[in-house]
């Protein structure tokens, strides 16, 4: 069988790219290496945490990390299936080998890059501008227009009201008296109508999967759209080999896959080959294609796959306001992150850097409270548990990445258990960021105190844990700069595109997911041209 357009990849940009282009008539087949999970899959107790007894279980430990439940789930692929093999004390790759990727685990962050944001891409915040606004639409975003030149506005459902835990915040970062610091709804996509088929249920937080497709995920809001379409087809356990060409020629024609379920390889022809498989997946895929012609990989004849591999530095601090000591719940808990912290950092050259990030404050299955309960004894650990139950918060905040060379994905020395290569990552820490990290943790220390902290927990982290993998494909104008141009096309290879994370040249301190699909949205419309012009010229 050929089509006109195959995807590799179900997530962000997959999504997007996948129906877009299926409702312009293209034939379209969508690769995803995973399976389609089951309906229920997600399907707990609402809302999540045993209330009656407050979480506290025989096997409860004290204390409990509470900033690792976000890493460990059973969706995460492990070393032996996934694009690197996630050696003890490496860079930490997480991915999700299932339809709609890790947008299975996604909290529905929807924010936008400011006009600055754009500085170092091959094009503005205004080429991306309405496409930003058809994405908000059809993933259904809510939130609140605020009019602030770093997180620019777009179309919005209401969102969730302010919970008490929020209010604290609110009032501590406004008592700061920064003109630059704001604490804001979130801007999330999740259906916040109520009584429609999908409208959020308030479980409390979305990283661990929403029971009821509340959360944008292309399985739940897009693909019923398409499925039934007779020119689009979704093979799932299909995991991408190599992209197929002859030697030297700049056309691909076609992929070659694995059907991960028996082992049988398969090859699709395809006019257009589009790549959104995150920025270590594709990499690992053109590195694995090369050839006599190109030896280090396709789309690599200028050395730029897999360079500057950028995740967002990031700080968490939790801690128990004791303003909210024996409150009961008579409140929506909501989606857990209901509002955006944005505030500038101050180096010690004197310079200020923006960041942005979250104030949480949910229901979780086992309530990870202070490090300091440790001491006592436990029919006090139990009334303490009791009374600062609805009291928890926790403030993540993330600045931009930097595009450090030696920062980078390159082949591998080992293989998945398909005998497929993997990939390897050189990844280390720059001074610059540890010194953002430090002004952040002063920041997020200086908001919780006014909000009636107690003790507070902290942690950091810019190994891998900020999720927002970028960089490794870059876009630009210039072939020795970047990897696709300005329209997402591969530099060497005529009907190769890249659409995922690894395209964005510079990640700001921005959640960078809104942006993927504004760009799939926006590729998808050159596709469609460059079909139609194919056409014309076979005519």
């Amino acid at each position: 069988m050929s089509c006109d357009v195959v995807i590799v990849g179900t997530g962000a940009g997959g999504g997007i790219l996948a129906h877009e282009l299926a409702k312009s008539g293209l034939r379209v087949v969508s690769l995803e290496q995973g399976g389609m999970l089951a309906p229920d899959y997600f399907r707990t107790e609402v809302p999540p945490g045993a209330t009656k007894d407050f979480g506290i279980g025989p096997d409860t430990t004290w204390p409990s990390d509470p900033h690792d439940s976000l890493f460990v789930h059973p969706l995460f692929a492990d070393g032996t299936v996934g694009s690197t093999s996630r050696p003890a004390g490496g860079f930490r790759h997480f991915q999700v080998l299932a339809v709609d990727g890790l947008q299975n685990l996604w909290n529905g962050v929807s924010v936008r890059f400011s006009p600055k944001d754009f500085r170092g891409f091959p094009f503005s915040y205004g080429t991306l501008a309405p496409h930003y606004s058809a994405v908000e639409r059809m993933i259904s975003v809510c939130g609140t227009v605020e009019n602030l030149a770093e997180l620019p506005d777009g179309d919005f459902l209401p969102p969730k009201p302010l919970r008490p835990a929020d209010r604290l915040v609110v009032s501590a970062v406004e008592a700061l008296g920064e003109p630059h610091s704001h604490a804001i709804p979130n801007r999330k996509a999740i259906n916040t109508r109520a009584g429609t088929a999908a409208s959020c249920i308030s479980t409390g937080m979305c990283t661990s999967g929403c029971p009821v497709g509340a959360v944008y995920k292309f399985s739940a809001r897009l693909l019923p759209e398409i499925v039934n379409l007779p020119n689009y087809e979704l093979r799932t356990h299909a995991k991408v080999v190599r992209l197929l060409r002859q030697p030297g020629a700049r056309q691909l024609s076609g992929v070659e896959y694995i059907d991960t379920r028996n082992g049988e390889r398969k090859v699709l022809d395809a006019r257009i080959v589009v790549l959104a498989a995150g920025a270590l997946e594709t990499p690992r895929i053109l590195f694995n294609s090369a050839d006599e012609a190109d030896p280090r990989g396709l789309a690599n004849r200028h050395g730029q796959v897999g360079l500057k591999l950028q995740d967002n530095p990031k700080v968490v601090l939790s801690t128990s306001l004791w303003k909210l000591w024996g409150k009961r719940r008579d409140y929506d808990i909501g989606y857990g992150d209901l509002l955006i912290l944005l505030s500038q950092g101050r180096l010690p050259d004197g310079t200020s850097f923006p960041f942005i990030g979250h104030a949480i404050h949910g229901l979780a299955d086992v309530p990870h409270y202070l490090a300091g309960l440790k001491p006592f004894p436990p029919f006090v650990k139990e009334r303490l548990a009791q009374m600062m139950f609805h009291s928890y918060v926790t403030l993540g905040l993330f600045c931009a990445g930097e595009p450090t060379p030696s920062n980078r994905v390159l082949p591998g020395r080992t293989a998945d258990r398909y005998g497929v290569p993997q990939v390897e990552v050189d990844f280390s820490i720059p001074d610059s960021a540890h010194a953002k990290m430090d002004a952040m943790a002063l920041w997020a220390r200086r908001v919780l105190r006014r909000a009636s902290a107690t003790s507070i927990y902290s942690t950091r982290d810019n190994s891998g844990t900020g999720i927002h993998y970028a960089g490794t494909t870059a876009s630009a104008r210039d072939p020795n700069e970047g990897v696709v141009d300005a329209q997402l096309k591969a530099h060497d290879i005529d009907n190769l595109y890249i659409c995922d994370g690894g395209v964005i040249p510079v990640l700001p301190d921005k959640h960078l997911t809104l942006t993927i699909m504004a760009l799939a949205h926006r590729l998808s419309r050159a596709i469609v041209r460059q079909a139609a012009e194919q056409d014309a010229l076979s005519a």
